[in-house]
């Protein structure tokens, strides 16, 4: 991640958390001005999204699909299977408590797909069960023109990095 790093969420609990804030609020200031420049490549359902840069912090990652065929109910059974592939990437994703909805993320046209479970650094320790915490932060970057990627940073460590062309982002209320 290049601007919502371990370091710097670690740091808002250190004693110089003074500099952590500080170092945030230029952070997101740079975030913001990068995130200007890519928005025009999304959908106006991923545009949103993206650009609360907070919309899923303490949020809780419930389940990810990765295959190439996810979207059909079926699994994909038909015969045509091999001739209609496409990878893709499906998260859900429980907002906090306050605003119960539940995010569907959708990746298509995937170039990349990177899990890292544990995380290389442990940011907070969980106790015996080992689960990815709390959605910690989450950036969009573009490497490429058409080409993005999604980085997000799990209180565990965890970080989950999927670059792709394509978007889609549901919200539904939770019961």
């Amino acid at each position: 991640m290049k601007y919502f790093t371990p370091q710097m969420w670690t740091g808002f609990n250190s004693p110089r958390s003074k500099a952590a804030l500080e170092s945030w609020d230029s952070r997101l200031k740079a975030y913001r001005q990068n995130l200007k420049k890519i928005l025009p490549g999304l959908n106006s359902q991923a545009q949103r999204f993206f650009r609360d840069a907070l919309i899923l912090h303490d949020g809780t990652l419930t389940r990810m699909e990765v295959g190439d065929r996810i979207g059909n109910v079926d699994g994909g059974a038909s015969r045509d299977l091999v001739n209609r592939r496409g990878a893709a990437v499906r998260l859900f994703v429980l907002s906090d408590v306050v605003n119960q909805r539940c995010y569907i993320l959708e990746y298509r046209n995937i170039r990349r797909v990177e899990l890292n479970f544990p995380g290389k650094i442990v940011l907070f320790p969980i106790g015996l069960n080992a689960n990815f915490g709390d959605w910690g932060y989450d950036e969009l970057t573009s490497p490429e023109k058409g080409l993005f990627r999604h980085e997000i940073l799990f209180s565990s460590g965890a970080t989950i990095a999927i670059e792709f062309r394509e978007i889609s982002v549901r919200r539904r209320r939770t019961k």
